[in-house]
């Protein structure tokens, strides 16, 4: 008897499980079917044609201002101040006194020697007229021209003691700091002051790697004013280094510029040369992805006799960015259609459909021409 019941309860346990589990199956088997029903996920993007344009290529390097006219001004002979004739930051004009060192006893031995000299030359005089009437020897003319000379060369010698005594301004400048003091003693040689010049030019120096020493006289190039300035001011190359640097083998150029108020000498400014024209490839910066791998762009294929295209992950080798824009410079061809606008959205092998197809005449007509070249 306890046996018959056990196979009743396992049999109508058997038949529970099979009952459950059919019902079960056709659930999943709706659900299964539900779901194919649902389309494949996707996503719209906006898209462009690749095509490749002549653009301009830059390379950015680092210059200084120089002023064309600075110097230290120095003192050739030790001595005191007399008389300081210039303030800090003041401007001077060309063969201003700036700096009057003692010159007292060169004056009175120069007020001596001209003396002598006026006297010696009278003698001369004398002597040439004795001469004339055959009274005075050939000799005695003779060294007494001489002396004449003598005198008068002790004149130049110490006129050209006071000159070098009394500094001037070699150039209209802007003065330097300084503290300098009348009654100041002076060591020859002594560094005294900084004397920048005033003109509407100054020059800009700076360097290049010889593979791209391709700049010639006249040329243009252009260079960013320090901030908060920031504008471009154009400047032209008016000399080059006829040899490579021994330090950086790099070759040394100058260009000239128009005088601004946020250039300084010895300022750093950012100069950016043109290195002439070459096909490039140029999407909008909405094309460019980045992970940890590198940058990437997503490259669509034609998704069979469809609508839809297939995204493909297509590494790129970057160049030149602005803000609108990126210069490609390897990964890319002519005639792909890649995303730009919603990339983001994709993922390898997802679904998209294009609802803009943009040539680069269209909305970004720009991203083949030289709009930016400045940016």
């Amino acid at each position: 008897m306890n046996i018959h019941r056990w196979f009743t309860t396992l049999a109508f346990c058997l038949l529970l499980v099979t009952v459950l589990s059919g019902f079960k199956y056709s659930q999943i088997q709706a659900a299964i079917a539900l779901g194919e029903a649902y389309p494949e996920p996707s996503e719209s993007v906006r898209a462009i044609t690749l095509r490749e344009r002549p653009s301009e290529h830059f390379t950015n390097t680092i210059g200084e201002v120089v002023a064309p006219e600075q110097l230290v001004l120095r003192n050739e002979l030790a001595g005191r101040i007399t008389a300081l004739n210039m303030m800090a930051g003041q401007e001077v004009r060309k063969g201003q006194v700036l700096v009057q060192q003692d010159v007292a006893e060169h004056r009175a031995q120069l007020a001596a020697a001209e003396a002598g000299a006026r006297l010696a030359g009278m003698q001369l005089e004398r002597l040439q007229r004795l001469l004339e009437n055959n009274t005075a020897s050939q000799d005695k003319v003779d060294q007494a021209r001489a002396e004449h000379e003598i005198a008068r060369a002790r004149i130049d010698e110490l006129q050209a003691i006071i000159d070098r005594k009394t500094l001037r301004a070699p150039f209209d400048a802007r003065v330097g700091l300084h503290d300098l003091e009348p009654g100041e003693y002076l060591a020859a040689n002594s560094p005294l002051v900084e004397l920048v010049g005033i003109r509407d030019r100054l020059w800009v120096d700076f360097n290049l790697p010889l593979a791209q020493g391709r700049v010639a006289m006249g040329d243009t190039v252009s260079v960013a004013l320090p901030p908060p300035a920031g504008e471009r001011l154009q400047a032209r190359v008016i000399a080059r280094s006829p040899a490579l640097s021994a330090r950086s083998r790099n070759l040394g150029y100058r260009a000239e510029i128009d005088a601004h108020p946020a250039l300084a000498p010895n300022a750093v400014v950012n100069v950016r040369v043109s290195l002439g024209t070459a096909p490039v490839i140029r999407v909008p910066v909405s094309a460019v992805l980045r992970d940890q791998v590198g940058s990437y762009v997503f490259r669509l294929d034609p998704d069979g006799d469809g609508d839809g295209y297939r995204a493909r992950r297509q590494s790129v080798t970057l160049g030149r960015e602005s803000h609108r824009r990126v210069d490609i410079i390897e990964g890319l061809k002519p005639g792909m259609l890649i995303a730009t606008d919603g990339a983001f959205k994709l993922h390898q092998d997802m679904l998209a459909f294009v609802r803009q197809r943009t040539e680069p005449a269209g909305r970004y007509a720009d991203l083949t021409g030289e709009g930016d070249n400045n940016e």
